[in-house]
């Protein structure tokens, strides 16, 4: 048997290997997940790198409402106006304020997930403060009555789109290991062919190896498809999308309202996994523990813009439409793995750590989120509130990612095959919201819901692809300063595959089921 018993320590930058490498979609591309996929499973996943279609996937759902009294009916606010969310759904809605405001929308959230694994279940809370908005509008009124257009409005808001907050953790002992996955990669290559973010990180730390010094492209490891081990993993994603809008509208003859916003989204993502096999009842001779961490960081800027308009049909009804181009990103991404194995060689000798780290080189590219439509109607019933409806059409299969084929020369066909999954595996949804307010001298009570649809061909089988919230609002609206409260109750189903393989029996699989309570303030100043 020819083994490797040397302690290493790596650290290396070696750019081309790992574009080659991580730019393929196959069953062997680089690393066994990237990313947590928030309330979906598909049936054939594979391993998953930056710029996959789940990435696409997660920035392009964006979840409207920012401040306490958008969110509290459901974000449904694309047909009222006069609220800084409405930079972000339909712009014309700017052109409804009569006078000015500054507004601030601090929140804080509350994450319970619970993990089933191998039979065994976990629990993770995690909460934290959030932000949501801030912002303001200004207004101009026309003092001439005889002239038909009655304001010019201009604004500007910070508001949240979307949050990738999430942690979770399992242990459970399954048949299966890891090695499974690292073995299929590397039968049949040389050492120095193995991509050494993945399987050659196994084979640098020990965890696979050459059994025969004569035959180098055959592998084995300690551990096999019929060894039961305790595996554990913790979770943790932070991050946010938000949007610095700024927005211009009009009111003509308070009838009709046009908007527009000039959007630049700012993403800043990151994400640690931390997956263990261990040993504890001393059951393998050899082996007593391996852990494999990938740290990933996502961050970027975007451009955008949203058209709108609100038609004023009488006092009661009033209906909405507006168009947001896609948003174009450039994006980059930082990504580093590292792993230690824990083996004893010689029981005299004791234990020995084998650590190996790879760092990869700043990959910059561009991704094209898709064109959304979203049409509104609102019923405002006097000195008692409102009701209103916004429907979002947007279709998830029209992102595209985009690469500079001169700084990355193997990223053309790359691209090519990325997209044309995406147009493949996703297709057009309706985002439905819903939302009602009630008024009561200075108190406003309000409900909302919001349904956000499957993203995915009818084609691909997933858990939990449709999102749905529930949500309620309080809010105190006196002349100069109005205090407004929110909580969002979300539930969502996941399933997270913490590796693959193709020919081995075991699949490992964690069922994830999430609860999300966000608790949103807005303190508003009317000058």
């Amino acid at each position: 048997m020819y083994r490797k018993v040397e302690l290493k320590l790596f650290n290396s930058t070696f750019f081309y290997s790992f574009l080659f490498n991580k730019f393929t979609i196959s069953n062997h591309s680089y690393m066994f997940r990237h990313f947590f996929f928030s309330a979906i499973a598909v049936c054939w996943l594979t391993y998953t790198q930056a710029q996959t279609d789940v990435d696409a996937l997660n920035y392009a759902r964006i979840y409207h409402g920012s401040t306490a009294r958008a969110l509290g009916v459901g974000g449904a606010f694309g047909a009222l106006g006069g609220d800084i969310s409405t930079y972000n759904i339909n712009p014309a809605g700017l052109g409804v304020f009569r006078t000015s405001e500054l507004v601030l929308s601090p929140g804080f959230l509350l994450s319970n997930v619970e993990s089933e694994f191998g039979g065994e279940s976990n629990s993770t809370n995690y909460n934290k403060f959030r932000f949501g908005s801030v912002g303001a509008a200004f207004a101009k009124v026309n003092e001439n009555p005889e002239d038909d257009w009655k304001t010019f409005n201009f604004g500007f808001g910070y508001n949240q789109l979307a949050n990738f907050d999430k942690r979770f953790s399992y242990r459970g002992s399954t048949a299966g290991t890891i090695s499974e996955s690292f073995l299929e990669r590397a039968n049949g290559l040389f050492p120095e062919q193995l991509n050494s973010f993945y399987e050659g990180l196994a084979y640098d730390t020990d965890f696979i190896f050459n059994p025969d010094e004569n035959d180098l492209t055959s592998y084995a490891a300690d551990l096999g498809a019929g060894n039961i081990i305790e595996k554990r993993e913790s979770f943790t994603s932070e991050g946010s999308l938000y949007e610095l809008a700024f927005a211009l509208a009009g009111n003509y003859r308070h009838k009709l309202f046009f908007g527009g916003t000039l959007g630049l989204p700012i993403l800043n993502y990151r994400q640690n996994t931390l997956y263990r096999e261990v040993d504890d009842e001393d059951q393998y001779p050899i082996f007593n523990s391996v852990l494999f961490e990938e740290r990933f960081n996502t961050t970027g800027i975007g451009i955008n813009f949203k058209l709108g308009a609100i038609y004023r049909i009488n006092r009661m009804y009033r209906v909405g439409l507006a168009i947001h181009t896609p948003t174009r990103m450039t994006l980059t991404d930082e990504f580093s793995v590292e792993m230690s194995t824990n083996l004893t060689y010689d029981q005299t000798q004791g234990p020995v750590q084998n650590v190996n780290e790879v760092v990869a080189e700043l990959v910059d590219y561009e991704l094209r989120n898709p064109w959304r439509v979203v049409a509104s109607g609102a019923a405002i019933i006097k000195k008692m509130g409102f009701v209103s409806a916004d429907v979002e059409w947007v279709n998830y299969g029209g992102s595209r990612y985009s690469f500079d084929t001169d700084l990355y020369p193997g990223f053309t066909g790359y691209a090519d095959e990325v997209n044309g999954l995406i147009k493949d595996k996703y297709t057009h949804a309706l985002n439905v919201r819903l939302g009602a307010e009630y008024v009561y001298k200075l108190l406003r009570v309000r409900a909302g819901y919001a349904y956000y649809g499957s993203p995915f061909a009818a084609d691909i089988e997933t858990i939990g692809a449709v999102r749905q919230n529930l949500s309620f609002g309080l809010g105190i609206r006196p002349n100069s300063i109005y205090l407004d409260l929110a909580v969002i109750r979300s539930l969502q189903k996941e399933l997270y595959v913490p590796y693959t393989t193709v020919a081995s029996p075991n699949s490992q699989e964690v069922n994830n089921q999430i609860g999300l309570t966000n608790i949103m303030a807005t303190v508003g100043l009317k000058f």
